[in-house]
């Protein structure tokens, strides 16, 4: 572990950065809402386990392919922004009458919810980016561990910070879906802006690609 000095600030900064409100915690309500609770949990689930990746490339070096290869920075941006657009879309697709209540049990839309949410954040190059340019400023040479073990230890307490935000924002989430799920009108247009909330997403993510 790094020392007292390093460790502090990170865990400051880590929680800063975990509870700001971003797209990723907008994402996970989207879910909730839409599809149910288990669909928002399974999605934070997928999120959580596909920011290892990122963490792991960022303690073995291999996310410095993406600051040298910008081309295939814009090609992942250019993906993982379509793919958001493209479950926007299905979401505006939705029938009127599907309407899910807080408690669903729905399978087939919960296990959805797992898959495009681990691809999202696994063709997420800004997570990639964060985790490899964040970390290594709070690593040492003087710690008793190398750089990577530092950089997968503190990667580890990041994430499980930002999947804490990721709960607090799930049981948000739920409270306002219950007291939606009464009305299919209120539901049908929570999908609809839900859905309209991912293209904006994807489209931002696409632009930036440029």
């Amino acid at each position: 572990m790094p020392p007292v000095e390093l460790l502090v600030p990170f865990l400051a900064a880590t929680a800063i950065f975990a509870f700001t409100p971003g797209p990723g915690m907008l994402y996970m309500a989207v879910q909730a809402m839409a599809h149910g609770a288990r669909a928002g949990w399974l999605s934070s689930v997928a999120f959580h386990l596909a920011s290892y990746l990122h963490i792991s490339a960022a303690a073995f070096g291999v996310t410095f392919l993406l600051k040298t290869a910008p081309v295939l920075l814009i090609v992942l941006k250019v993906i993982g922004g379509g793919y958001l657009i493209w479950m926007g879309i299905r979401l505006w697709k939705r029938p009127r009458n599907d309407v899910p209540t807080v408690q669903s049990s729905n399978a087939q839309p919960s296990r959805q919810a797992f898959r495009d949410s681990l691809t999202i954040e696994m063709l997420n190059p800004k997570s990639a980016l964060f985790y490899f340019a964040f970390l290594p400023q709070f690593t040492t040479l003087d710690a008793t561990s190398p750089v990577w073990l530092q950089i997968l230890v503190l990667g580890i307490i990041a994430n499980v910070a930002f999947s804490l935000s990721d709960i607090v924002c799930i049981v948000f989430a739920r409270l306002v879906a219950a007291k939606a799920a009464a009305s299919a009108r209120l539901v049908a247009w929570g999908r609809c802006l839900g859905g309209t909330v991912l293209i904006a997403l994807g489209a931002r993510i696409v632009a930036d690609a440029r």
